[in-house]
């Protein structure tokens, strides 16, 4: 009896321990990865980026349905290494410190490193370019500090050849079966290419939708000082 007691006392030790440390481990995890997927695409040459997104993908990868939330226990069972063969890009934001690896589709892999296209067939600089990002109420991870994002804030995304840079025209906050929004016809009512970045406005895939609508500046050279520069 006295075995079976203290047994039950250290299960609750270990559980109550796991509690505290797992969403710990998930915010380090997680910041570390989207960080090193960062310096991967830093490193890698404009020509295997360009590779990567032109690589014919199947179309599960941009099935929303199948995006789960951040949990810890995602994060820990996550242990797959990093895909290299989907990386097509990066995406700054100088006015958030924002950092972050793009990847083709928006699959749970993709949006627990980085953000993902939501359309096979989206081009920078092009249309409606739409990518997605996971918020979970933390500012410090992925696309968690987004809905801080001012008018006039600038964009850049680049494939290492060319910078897009974009302004930030509004914000919107939609039901989250308001996908009329990722449609190319959006840049139509702008007159210019636009770029559609959204995540959660709550904190959980399930809630509303909060949307950023950026227009097409400029583009020029890729140069890793201007596209990470504050100015």
């Amino acid at each position: 009896m006295k075995i079976l007691r203290k047994l039950i006392v250290l299960i609750l030790m270990v559980s109550g321990l796991a509690l505290i440390f797992l969403p710990m481990y998930s915010k380090i995890r997680i910041k570390e990865d989207a960080k090193n997927i960062v310096e991967v695409v830093e490193e890698a040459t404009p020509e295997v980026l360009k590779q990567n997104n032109e690589k014919e993908q199947p179309k599960e990868i941009f099935d929303f349905s199948q995006v789960e939330e951040i949990s810890p226990t995602g994060t820990l069972l996550d242990n797959q290494p990093l895909d290299k063969s989907l990386l097509i890009g990066q995406i700054v934001i100088p006015s958030l410190d924002m950092n972050l690896g793009i990847f083709k589709g928006t699959t749970n892999y993709n949006l627990l490193r980085g953000v993902g296209t939501m359309k096979p067939d989206d081009k920078m600089g092009e249309g409606n370019y739409t990518l997605a990002g996971h918020n979970n109420g933390d500012k410090s991870l992925l696309f968690g500090s987004l809905l801080d994002i001012k008018k006039g804030a600038i964009i850049r995304i680049t494939d290492k050849t060319t910078i897009y840079e974009y302004k930030v025209i509004e914000t919107k906050i939609v039901p989250n079966t308001s996908l009329e929004l990722i449609e190319n016809a959006e840049a139509d009512t702008v007159g210019k290419p636009i770029i559609s970045l959204m995540t959660c406005d709550k904190g959980t895939w399930t809630s509303n939708r909060f949307f950023v609508i950026g227009k097409y500046v400029k583009k020029y050279k890729y140069d890793r000082e201007k596209m990470e520069s504050k100015e």
